[in-house]
């Protein structure tokens, strides 16, 4: 049997023989890779050492996981984000050695914007660089704006505002909401957004499901034969009350049927284009990102039905097709890397 390697975190890690693995349903990887004739064998930057060719790893043999030592698998799925420069290190050594796809899995969203502003222009939100100036820029030039951070996940750091009348602007902050005269809501936000990398954009007019914005969440993979196709799209709704749609700041899942069937819409019709615009955009990244082949795409939709790129996650979490009882979609976006795999070792 051929071995394909799945690199997760630390915790994730520690964990697989307990079956507390979080997020991540490695059960699924097993049973994409019996079909296949594969073993899937997981490891652990950690426990990695690239150049003597051999790390420490769990192996499925179907029924059990073995602990040992084993020689690094030609082909590795990356589902970890190295942080420290020892871990940096060690993929770039192991880069060397194995075909690991989505090997980088983070990039800044203001970089992946301007790669896609010459191609996709009417599907992106106007957007720039943070600084106070472009702040103050953006706000004469736009009722709603978002201020967020280049690096960030699941919502986190996000930060909007919105023209409230007589001068004011009403400041939605990642700890409270203020609203505050113009100097005063950007200072607000400069105490912020000038520690780290932010952008600015100017707000999507996102479609609304009970009065509350929403966005959908596009898995798009290569799987056999190395093709990018759509796995699967899922909606998700902001809280009550949010401006962040994401689940693990409150937001729900919706299946696109019940969020695309109302007013102006045609729900088959937005679901085509929310696919098409999504597959394009991956196909166009895909020949300038190095070894991409796993994504997850934030497609914003106005009630017009008019798709949106708002972001790029190449490490996406899945889960939101499991909250939304899509079991047969969740089930692919694993399998669709373990064929991946299968090709890439046919391959070479």
């Amino acid at each position: 049997m051929s071995i394909v390697g799945i690199l997760v975190d630390a915790r994730v890690f520690r964990n697989i023989t307990s079956g507390k693995t979080g997020n991540e349903h490695i059960r699924h990887y097993n049973r994409a890779a019996a079909k296949y004739g594969l073993t899937p064998v997981y490891l652990c930057l950690e426990r990695l050492h690239p150049s003597e060719g051999y790390a420490f790893g769990y192996k499925y043999n179907g029924s059990k996981y073995s602990y040992g030592k084993i020689a690094i698998p030609r082909v590795i799925h990356n589902r970890t984000m190295p942080t420290s420069e020892r871990d940096r290190s060690r993929m770039k050594r192991l880069r060397r050695r194995s075909y690991v796809f989505n090997s980088r899995n983070r990039y800044l969203k203001y970089s992946i914007h301007r790669m896609l502003a010459g191609k996709f222009s009417s599907h992106l939100p106007f957007t720039t660089s943070y600084s106070s100036s472009n702040l103050s820029g953006m706000m004469d030039r736009f009722d709603s704006i978002y201020v967020k951070p280049q690096s960030s996940s699941i919502g986190k750091g996000i930060m909007k505002l919105s023209r409230a009348g007589s001068g004011g602007w009403k400041v939605q902050l990642p700890k409270g909401t203020i609203v505050a005269r113009r100097k005063t809501a950007m200072q607000a936000v400069d105490r912020i957004a000038r520690k780290k990398r932010y952008l600015i954009q100017k707000t999507i007019p996102l479609a609304k499901y009970k009065g509350r914005p929403y966005d959908i969440r596009v898995s798009v993979q290569r799987g056999s034969g190395g093709h990018w196709q759509v796995t699967g799209i899922v909606g998700k709704v902001a809280r009550k009350g949010s401006h962040v749609t994401n689940v693990a700041r409150g937001g729900s899942v919706k299946r696109c049927e019940s969020l695309f069937g109302g007013g102006a819409m045609n729900p088959s019709r937005v679901a085509g284009s929310v696919k098409a615009l999504s597959l394009s955009i991956t196909r166009y990244l895909g020949k300038r990102l190095d070894r991409l082949a796993d994504v997850g795409l934030d497609i914003g939709v106005t009630s017009a039905g008019k798709p949106y790129f708002i972001e790029l996650n190449c490490r996406d979490q899945r889960y939101s097709f499991k909250k939304a009882n899509m079991s047969d979609t969740f089930y692919e976006t694993y399998a669709n890397p373990i064929r991946y795999a299968n090709y890439l070792l046919k391959k070479r």
